[in-house]
């Protein structure tokens, strides 16, 4: 018997610990990447943050929560409910 085949199904079996850990590791990134940009939100001004639609309070609310939760998809689901508001507001007589 050859090497090779006494090795291929250790290495089939390996693939799909590999691709969740690699997925674990982009998520982390990923968080700690979003977590980076809602520190720089949190560092403009009132000013600069009307003009992109919206309140310091809208970065706090974003944070709250658990460590691992991600706040920049808090923040989007804000700003939706926020235009959707505006969307019916809009469309009455």
């Amino acid at each position: 018997m050859r090497a090779e085949q006494t090795i291929a199904p250790i290495t089939t079996a390996r693939p799909g610990i590999v691709l969740r850990l690699a997925r674990t590791v982009s998520d982390m990134l990923r968080l700690w990447s979003n977590r980076r940009a809602m520190r720089r939100l949190s560092e403009l001004s009132d000013w600069e943050l009307v003009d992109i639609g919206l309140t310091r309070e809208d970065i706090t609310r974003a944070y709250d929560g658990p460590i691992l939760n991600d706040p920049t998809r808090h923040l989007e689901q804000i700003v939706r409910a926020r235009a959707n508001e505006e969307c019916v507001i809009r469309r009455r007589p």
